[in-house]
């Protein structure tokens, strides 16, 4: 941001997201004559240092900047797919202007639907998106392949070199999984229901559980259709609220619709 001044220079301003740190993650605060660096209760450290470990757990590029506001309901087909659409938008705007109430209780949502594109992880991490930006504190998104990809290739991890720091053991990456603040798992159901996946899954619900933290789950299953433990079905029921998305595909539908928008905008209509 610039700044006139009365001597006629311009000077810019720059802007942060906290302006206590000034994104630095520390403060500064005296105390008997000595200064100490504070962490910053922004979380910026810890959303730092998570990132460095959760290699697959960044929001995809393909829904940066999406919200639950901009989230469309309009370009379904029918006025029960509409209706069903609209229901679980308006849930999901509350839940956000709520979230700090709500947090409390570590309820997240269950999104599911019989088809795949019907919008269900649009959604999902749009209240992600709004919870980073409105209350800065930490979301994350990852597949249920990507977690168990992640924790298979800290089996028999070899030491790195020097100065590469040291290897992320299995338990400290699903402790690190556990803490994250809000954590969007999508498409859980897909994965093959062996003994060790869940044993997996059961120890990072059951501690997400536990410590309240808030988990958003996509899925093509209800609950009940769930190829899982009964211990995770469980966890899963008291830790979410299931809402339905319609039964439609409408990835092509707003493929067409940003096509026209953009067209418009290109020919000035």
């Amino acid at each position: 941001m610039k700044h006139l001044h009365d001597s006629g220079e311009t000077t810019t301003k720059t802007e942060y997201k906290c302006q206590k740190c000034r994104d630095t993650g520390y403060y500064e605060i005296e105390k008997d004559g000595y200064t100490f660096s504070h962490e910053c209760e922004c979380g910026k450290v810890q959303r730092d240092r998570l990132a460095g470990r959760l290699k697959f757990a960044t929001i995809p590029k393909e829904f940066e900047g999406q919200t639950v506001d901009n989230f469309l309901t309009d370009c379904y087909s029918t006025p029960q797919s509409r209706e069903l659409a609209k229901l679980a938008k308006q849930l999901a705007s509350r839940y956000v202007e709520q979230f700090q109430e709500i947090r409390e209780t570590g309820k997240g949502f269950y999104f599911h639907s019989g088809v795949k594109g019907s919008g269900k992880t649009r959604l999902a991490v749009s209240i992600a998106n709004d919870i980073i930006t409105r209350y800065m504190i930490g979301a994350k998104f990852a597949t249920t392949i990507q977690i168990l990809d992640q924790i298979k290739s800290t089996w028999g991890e070899k030491p790195k070199e020097r100065g590469e720091g040291e290897p992320v053991s299995e338990r400290r990456l699903i402790d690190d999984i556990i803490s994250v603040p809000v954590l969007v798992i999508d498409d859980i159901g897909v994965e093959r229901p062996k003994d060790w996946v869940n044993e997996r899954f059961y120890n990072i619900l059951n501690g997400r559980m536990i410590e309240k933290r808030i988990t958003i789950f996509t899925s093509n299953y209800r609950i009940s259709e769930l190829q899982l433990d009964d211990r995770i079905v469980n966890r899963i029921e008291k830790m979410a609220l299931p809402i339905e998305f319609p039964a439609e595909s409408i990835r092509s539908a707003i493929a067409r619709k940003e096509n026209s928008d953009l067209l418009d905008r290109l020919l000035g209509v």
